[in-house]
């Protein structure tokens, strides 16, 4: 008895090499995301500075030191809004935010390239320090509001182009989505946490998420360049 023909599903057929339906994000992700490891190393070098200088001895010595403090930001010392980036308050606050940063660094080099990916950083942490001078009247330090800025970009990228990914790579952006939820939370129980930051940096980040190019597409050229879903 002749096999009755079988429908062919668009499942079933190879993909195209030259025009490709879906990026594989983690195929060309890099382990040494080069803009997180010079930023790690930064963080590393300030902080030895901070043991050897007493910095984390008392709160005037930790203001002294660079620290976030809206009285004396707006007393004229706004530098202090990119120095508080760079300091922390002790071994586990430091090795969780380069931890922290190492892991969303491999993730913002594939999706922006690193200079790109500098740029949230920076102007998140920014954006993060000034609403923690404007919102509370404690000192505060740490890179924590720039490494926000750099998961709500994520979150956004991987929302705006999830059409384009593979459901293995899309799964990222909620897992990261999860990840930033958890320590939101966790900020709120735990007073010392400064979650006004982390709020100003998620914030800066979305933005950038939303409207900065992604590399990524650029690189893969106009076959792999598609316009963000949902919008």
């Amino acid at each position: 008895m002749a096999e009755a023909p079988k429908k062919i599903m668009r499942d079933m057929l190879a993909e195209d090499p030259f025009h490709p339906s879906k990026v594989d994000f983690e195929k060309g992700m890099s382990s040494a995301p080069v803009f997180a490891l010079v930023l790690i190393a930064a963080n590393v070098i300030v902080f030895g500075w901070e043991l050897g200088t007493g910095a984390l001895k008392s709160k005037e010595a930790i203001i002294a030191a660079g620290a976030v403090y809206g009285e004396k930001v707006f007393s004229g010392q706004g530098w202090r809004l990119a120095t508080g980036m760079f300091l922390h308050g002790g071994f586990g606050h430091l090795i969780g935010n380069c931890l922290a940063l190492y892991v969303l660094g491999l993730a913002s080099e594939r999706a922006w390239g690193s200079m790109r990916a500098l740029r949230i950083y920076f102007v998140s942490g920014l954006a993060a320090s000034f609403i923690s001078a404007v919102m509370q009247p404690k000192p505060a330090v740490g890179a924590s509001g720039a490494i926000f800025g750099l998961m709500g970009a994520a979150i956004v990228f991987f929302y705006r182009y999830r059409g384009s990914f593979h459901m293995r790579d899309r799964r990222i952006g909620a897992a990261l989505l999860g990840w930033g939820a958890f320590q939101l939370g966790l900020g709120l129980l735990i007073p010392y946490v400064d979650n006004w930051a982390h709020f100003g940096g998620l914030a800066a980040g979305i933005v950038f998420g939303f409207t900065l190019p992604a590399g990524l597409f650029e690189k893969a050229g106009p076959s792999q360049n598609p316009p963000p879903a949902g919008l």
